[in-house]
C-alpha cells in the first residue's frame, strides 16, 4: 500500500499549543451535477443493469424496444476514509518493536546470574590450592629417597676409576647440591605463601603472579578477576592523557521510522477539541494504568545504573561532581544541596550575566531538578589537588531571604479566598512574578481587613498555608509551589489508604525504627483572632477528655480552615513510629518526596523527609516515614 500523507490546505496555525488536527473539517469538494435522461417506450423484455456511485438527477421517458446491455457509471468523490484505515494498519505494526525493547531488559537478569556463578567458582579454585599443598609433603619425601640412593652410586664409581676420590667428592658435592635443590624447593613453597597473601592484600606484583598460577588449574579465577574490574580504576594511570568517560546516553522511548506515522484509535467527534497527547510507554508498549499503585517487586538483586549530571543552563557547561547530596523535609519549602567539584570547573562557577546566581539542571537517574548555585569554597590539598565545595537551594529560593525584598501583605479593601491571597502575595503591583500554585487544601473565605503580614513573598504563602495546617513544597523543575496538608487523611484511617507506592522490605539497604510517644490529645479549641469562628473539635469515637493547647490564627475565619487546622493538631498525637529507610533510586519510583503515602513492609506511612546521597557509583535515597499504631 502506498505511503499515506497528510496534506494541509489551511494557513499555518499560530494560536499556540496544543495544535488541533481536525480531519474532514475543511472545505467540501465540489461535486459536479449531472443529469441522465432518455426518451422512448419501454416494453416487456427490457434487460440491463445500472450502477451509480453518485447521481443527483435521473429521468427516463419514452419507448425502448429490444434493449440489451448494461450501463456502468463510476464517480470518485475523493473521500479520505481509505487513508484513515491505511494509517491505522501501519501504526499497529509498531507493537512488535516495543515487545523487542522489553526483551532487552529481561536479558539483564541472566547476566546477573552469570556473575553470581563466577563468584561460586572461585571457592573451587581455593580447594585446588589446598590440594597442592598436601602433595608437597610427598615431593619432599621423594627428595630424601634420592639422597639415600647416593651410597650405591658412590661405591660403583670407586671400583671403576682410580680418581674415584675426586669423583667421590664430586658425588658428595652433587648430594649437597641435592640438598640445596631441596631447600630451593622449600623456598619456592615459602614464596607461594607470600603470593597467596598477595592475593588478599593486593601488594606489589603478587596479584598478577598468583592469578597466573591459579590460571594453570582452572579458568574460573581469571573470569572472577575480570568481574572485579571496577577496583582497577583506583590504580594510578600511566603516562599520557586521560579523559573522563561520558555517561551512557539514556535509551529513547521510541524511535519511529521515517516517515513518521500517526495512529488514531478513536474516531473524531464533531464539536470536541482535537488534541494529540504523546506518552512514553517504556517496557512493553503498554500504557500504565491510571491511578494504579507502583509496586516494587521482590527480587534477588536490584540492578540500577546510577548517573548524576550537573549542567549549567545559561552556558550549557557540564560540571563534573565527585559527590552530590540534597535534602527536603516537611518544614523546608525548598531543596538544600551541596556538591564537590574538580578544580577544572572553577572558572565556570560564577554568576549569570545579570548578577543572579547560576541555575543548574541536575539530573538524578533521569529525574530532573532546577537548583541555584549560591555559595562556593575552594579547597586545596597536597600534590597539589584543588577541589570546589559548592552548595545552594532550589529555584524557589528567590522568593525568600537574601533575594526577595521585605513587603507588606493583606486584604484591607475586599474579601478574598485563601488561595487568592496566596496568589496576590506572588505579585508586584498586580503583575505576577511568574509563579503558580498547586493548591491541595480546602479553600475558604477571608473577610476584608482580617489579615496583614510584613515579610517576603514566601513568608506570606507559608503563613496562609500554616493557618489551615498545611505546608509549602517546591516543584522539582517548574515555577510552582505545592500547598499540601500535614495529614491529607486522618492517621486513624491510614489502614484503608491505597498507597501509590508499595515497597517490600527486601528493597531497603538500611532500616531504622524510632518509637515516639506523644500526648494522646483528642480535643482542641481552634479559632480566629479578631474575626471568624471559634470552637472545639473532638476526634470521632472518643470522649474528648484530653484537651490540646488552644490554637488561634488571624486567617481561621471559616469552619473549613478551622476543621483542617484541628486535624493537623489531633493527627500529630499518640504513639508513632518514625522509620528511616535507605534504598536505591529505582526507575519505578524515582525520588520519593515528602507528602507521599507509601506502603512499606505491609504498613502504610507518610513520607516526612527525603535525602539523596551520591558518591560514584553508589546512589541512595533515605526516607523518613511516619506511621501510627
Amino acid at each position: 500500500m502506498a505511503a499515506t500523507r497528510l496534506v494541509f490546505t489551511q494557513p499555518r496555525h499560530t494560536g499556540g499549543n496544543p495544535v488541533p488536527l481536525v480531519f474532514g473539517a475543511g472545505g467540501q469538494a465540489e461535486v459536479p451535477s449531472y443529469a441522465i435522461s432518455a426518451r422512448g417506450r419501454i416494453t416487456v423484455g427490457l434487460r440491463g443493469q445500472v450502477r451509480m456511485a453518485s447521481v443527483l438527477q435521473l429521468q427516463a421517458k419514452g419507448r425502448i424496444t429490444g434493449l440489451r446491455g448494461s450501463v456502468v457509471v463510476r464517480w470518485n468523490v475523493n473521500v479520505s476514509r481509505p487513508m484513515v484505515a491505511s494509517a491505522q494498519e501501519r501504526g499497529q505494526a509498531a507493537v512488535p518493536r516495543s515487545m523487542q525493547l522489553q526483551a532487552v531488559w529481561q536479558q539483564s537478569r541472566r547476566t546477573q546470574t552469570a556473575i553470581s556463578q563466577i563468584w561460586q567458582d572461585a571457592r573451587h579454585v581455593s580447594g585446588q590450592v589446598r590440594a597442592l599443598w598436601q602433595q608437597a609433603q610427598t615431593v619432599r619425601g621423594a627428595g630424601a629417597d634420592s639422597v639415600q640412593d647416593a651410597t650405591p652410586m658412590r661405591q660403583y664409581i670407586t671400583s671403576r676409576y682410580q680418581e674415584g676420590q675426586r669423583r667421590h667428592a664430586a658425588v658428595l658435592d652433587a648430594v649437597q647440591d641435592a640438598a640445596a635443590v631441596q631447600a630451593l624447593a622449600l623456598v619456592r613453597f615459602e614464596e607461594a605463601v607470600r603470593l597467596r597473601s598477595a592475593v588478599q592484600s593486593h601488594f606489589q606484583h603478587g596479584q598478577a603472579a598468583a592469578g597466573h598460577w591459579l590460571a594453570r588449574f582452572t579458568q574460573g579465577r581469571p573470569v572472577s578477576i575480570g568481574g572485579l574490574g571496577r577496583f582497577e580504576e583506583a590504580m594510578r594511570p600511566g603516562p599520557g592523557m586521560w579523559q573522563r568517560p561520558r555517561p551512557l546516553p539514556s535509551e529513547p522511548c521510541y524511535v519511529p521510522s521515517l516517515p513518521a506515522q500517526l495512529l488514531f484509535k478513536q474516531a473524531y467527534v464533531a464539536g470536541l477539541p482535537a488534541r494529540l497527547v504523546f506518552r512514553c510507554c517504556k517496557g512493553g508498549g503498554q500504557e500504565p494504568q491510571p491511578g494504579g499503585p507502583i509496586v516494587v517487586p521482590i527480587r534477588r538483586v536490584y540492578i540500577v545504573h546510577n548517573s548524576v549530571t550537573l549542567l549549567r543552563l545559561d552556558s550549557g557547561r557540564e560540571l563534573h561532581a565527585i559527590d552530590f547530596s540534597m535534602s527536603l523535609d516537611r518544614s523546608s519549602w525548598t531543596w538544600n544541596w551541596s556538591a564537590s567539584l574538580y578544580g577544572d570547573d572553577g572558572p565556570y562557577l560564577g554568576r549569570e550575566a545579570n548578577g543572579d546566581p547560576a541555575e543548574l539542571l541536575v539530573t538524578i537517574n533521569s529525574v530532573p531538578f532546577r537548583l541555584r548555585l549560591e555559595r562556593k569554597k575552594r579547597d586545596r590539598r597536597f600534590l597539589p589537588q584543588e577541589r570546589w565545595q559548592v552548595s545552594g537551594r532550589g529555584r524557589n529560593a528567590i522568593l525568600g531571604a537574601d533575594w526577595a525584598p521585605q513587603m507588606g501583605f493583606g486584604n484591607p479593601m475586599a474579601a478574598r479566598t485563601a488561595q487568592q491571597l496566596a496568589l496576590d502575595a506572588l505579585q508586584i503591583n498586580g503583575v505576577s512574578l511568574g509563579w503558580e500554585l498547586d493548591w491541595q487544601l480546602d479553600d475558604w473565605n477571608v473577610p476584608a481587613g482580617a489579615w496583614t503580614l510584613q515579610g517576603r513573598y514566601i513568608d506570606a504563602v507559608l503563613d496562609i498555608a500554616q493557618a489551615a495546617g498545611g505546608y509549602v513544597q517546591p516543584h522539582s523543575t517548574d515555577k510552582v509551589l505545592r500547598i499540601l496538608h500535614d495529614y491529607p487523611v486522618a492517621p486513624w484511617d491510614w489502614a484503608d489508604v491505597d498507597a501509590p507506592i508499595v515497597l517490600p522490605a527486601d528493597v531497603s539497604e538500611e532500616d531504622g525504627t524510632e518509637f515516639l510517644d506523644k500526648p494522646a490529645y483528642n480535643r482542641v479549641f481552634v479559632g480566629g483572632v479578631s474575626t471568624g469562628v471559634f470552637g472545639p473539635f473532638t476526634r470521632n469515637g472518643t470522649a474528648g477528655e484530653e484537651l490540646a493547647p488552644q490554637v488561634t490564627h488571624a486567617l481561621i475565619t471559616d469552619v473549613t480552615a478551622q476543621r483542617q487546622r484541628a486535624l493537623s493538631v489531633l493527627g500529630n498525637t499518640g504513639k508513632q513510629t518514625l522509620r528511616t529507610i535507605t534504598l536505591p533510586v529505582l526507575p519505578e519510583t524515582g525520588i520519593i518526596v515528602p507528602g507521599q503515602f507509601v506502603r512499606y513492609d505491609g504498613e502504610v506511612g507518610l513520607v516526612r523527609s527525603t535525602g539523596v546521597n551520591w558518591r560514584r557509583p553508589v546512589l541512595r535515597q533515605s526516607l523518613e516515614v511516619e506511621t501510627h499504631a
